[in-house]
């Protein structure tokens, strides 16, 4: 009797901890989703952001690469977000150079302008968002030349 008892309580121990062992392997997963589903959102929030929008065209949400250049270089916009990384990469018409974009070989000859960079050599999981991208460019139709392009986000409070 005393034998069956024990067996009885190791047995419901054991189904015990595989329950928690799932619960707790279910629970790290959900977390996770939730992670870059907030991600998403903060990388189409920064999208529609004063500091990144065109505002003078007929694109409505479009983001300004000559001004996302120039936020590339103010280094007050380093933690204004609370982003591990931040960067923009154009992705059609396919850019000829693929380098980091800078004063001396923008527009022609980069593709991705990065205004955080990465300060750690693990960022964790990046979120990204399909943009629109502009920039004045005189000698097209109209005064702005439109791409398309990503924007890569990791925000600093997921990844210590």
């Amino acid at each position: 009797m005393a034998f069956v008892l024990v067996a009885l309580v190791v047995f419901f121990a054991m189904a015990a901890m595989i329950y928690l062992s799932i619960s707790i392997a279910n629970i790290k997963d959900r977390a996770e989703t939730l992670y870059e589903k907030e991600a998403l959102e903060i990388a189409r929030s920064l999208a529609s952001s004063p500091e990144l929008i065109l505002s003078s065209s007929p694109c409505e949400g479009c983001i300004d690469l000559d001004k996302a250049l120039q936020l590339k270089y103010q280094v007050k916009y380093q933690e204004f977000w609370n982003l591990d990384y931040l960067a923009i990469k154009r992705i059609y018409p396919i850019p000829v150079t693929k380098a980091e974009c800078d004063l001396t070989n923008y527009p022609d000859n980069c593709d991705t302008i990065t205004i955080i960079p990465n300060k750690t050599a693990d960022i964790g999981s990046t979120a990204r968002a399909f943009v629109s991208l502009a920039r004045r460019h005189p000698t097209t139709t109209g005064d702005f030349k439109y791409e398309i392009g990503k924007l890569y986000t990791s925000d600093k409070d997921k990844n210590g």
